[in-house]
């Protein structure tokens, strides 16, 4: 979610970008995202950690701990605290080392930073829609079709990738 990019994210990160790229809103909408910069050149653990700064922890867990809690059947729960190791293993980096950055950060378990990715992933069935413009703009578009959308409207934020302090 290779160098990590706009394309495959972990869901914590998901969590907070599920509008990435989109500026204009409608006059009924939410204001305008806050805009991030998330440099590709920095360690995986510490590249989403200005982000995760800007919100409230203690939101942010609870936000994880209800998508877990709402999709993860108990006995998942259980099964893959007893595997998270291999589970880690089995993920790709940067993927893993950002996915254990934020959950250093926030102070949750990496079974818990794990299970909201795939909780994320087997569950969000927003329609999508990613379109570049004459310019060369990108744009990533995402409507909220997630049972979670009142938990992303508080979280959504507008990110700018950087590589070698370019965008």
């Amino acid at each position: 979610m290779g160098a990590a990019g706009p394309g495959a994210l972990p869901a914590l990160a998901l969590l907070l970008l599920p509008l990435a790229g989109v500026r204009s809103w409608s006059a009924t909408s939410l204001p305008a995202p806050p805009l991030f910069n998330v440099s590709l050149d920095a360690a995986p653990e510490l590249r989403w950690l200005p982000v995760l700064q800007h919100y409230d922890p203690d939101l942010l867990r609870a936000a994880v701990v209800q998508i877990v809690g709402d999709r993860v059947p108990k006995w998942v729960l259980e099964l893959i605290g007893k595997e998270v190791m291999k589970l880690e293993s089995l993920l790709p980096q940067p993927f893993t080392d950002e996915i254990s950055g934020m959950c250093d950060f926030l102070n949750l378990s990496l079974v818990d930073g794990l299970l909201v990715n795939l909780a994320y992933e087997y569950s969000a069935f927003c329609t999508s829609i990613v379109a570049q413009d004459s310019k060369g703009h990108i744009y990533h578009g995402r409507n909220l079709d997630y049972a979670f959308g009142n938990i992303l409207r508080k979280l959504t934020v507008d990110v700018q990738f950087l590589k070698n302090g370019q965008v």
